[in-house]
This record gives C-alpha cells, sequence and structure tokens, in this order.
C-alpha cells in the first residue's frame, strides 16, 4: 500500500512539474524576442 502511495504520487508530481516546464519553456521563446537597450556606462566607445 505505502509503495502503491509513493509511486502514484511521484507519478503525480512528475507529470505537474513536466507541464510547467513546458509553460516556462514556451514562455522564453516570447521573452527573447525582449532586448533592453544597453546602458551607456557600459556601451563601447569608437576612438577612431
Amino acid at each position: 500500500m505505502n509503495n502503491t502511495l509513493n509511486m502514484l504520487l511521484t507519478k503525480f508530481m512528475a507529470i505537474i512539474c513536466e507541464k510547467m516546464a513546458f509553460k516556462i519553456s514556451a514562455s522564453a521563446c516570447g521573452w527573447s524576442a525582449y532586448q533592453p537597450q544597453e546602458p551607456e556606462c557600459l556601451r563601447e566607445t569608437e576612438t577612431h
């Protein structure tokens, strides 16, 4: 009984984590399109 309960709980948590990972990876595609501008103090200045 205890082993069966542990197995079911493990499978349930794996399914939940898998669904969360899919949602996060799908939203990461949208976030990667956002490119903030670099602060002026970090920009390289041309010396030519």
